[in-house]
């Protein structure tokens, strides 16, 4: 009696470890994705971003300082092809070259848009440009990477990195 007791309590116990072991580990949170990935998007932030963007990059187009000062935040940092720029050197440098470009007009596509939080977007794009400059027919293509921050109810844009994109030759 003593050696089925014995057994049955083995079996109890061996039975309740394999059962133990048979569960489903607790899921722990995959730090593999960035951060951006968890924060949901929100799509009118998206559009709202968007539309802002191409108001800047009309405004950038025809010198519109007083678009400019308004979207471009007091703390901006620019980088471009022709250097970095403060908020104040970039809306020098859209007036000092507006008047020379006529007949121009200004498309942007290729939106993402990645929220970090709320308050904290990173946005990448392709641009193009077509007019003419001092008289002659232009066109450029860039890519740009920007970082936009809700301050006060209001989206602004603290960070931008341009990239030319270059003009593939016609043989």
């Amino acid at each position: 009696m003593k050696k089925l007791l014995g057994i049955m309590i083995l079996t109890v116990v061996s039975l309740s470890i394999s059962l133990g072991q048979t569960q489903k580990p607790e899921k722990k949170p995959d730090k593999t994705q960035p951060v951006a990935e968890k924060v949901s998007s929100n799509s009118s932030a998206e559009q709202e971003l968007i539309k802002l963007d191409k108001e800047w990059g009309e405004a950038g187009l025809h010198g519109d300082a007083a678009v400019l000062e308004v979207i471009v935040a007091d703390d901006f940092m620019g980088d471009s092809p022709t250097g970095a720029q403060t908020k104040a050197q970039h809306i020098a440098e859209a007036k000092t070259n507006a008047p020379d470009i006529t007949n121009a007009t200004y498309t942007a596509d290729e939106y993402t848009v990645r929220f970090l939080d709320p308050n904290t977007a990173v946005m990448t794009h392709r641009a193009s440009e077509k007019g003419l400059k001092k008289g002659t027919e232009y066109t450029a293509q860039h890519r740009s990477m920007h970082v936009w921050v809700k301050r006060g109810g209001k989206w602004q844009v603290v960070a931008s990195q341009a990239t030319p994109i270059p003009q593939k030759s016609t043989p």
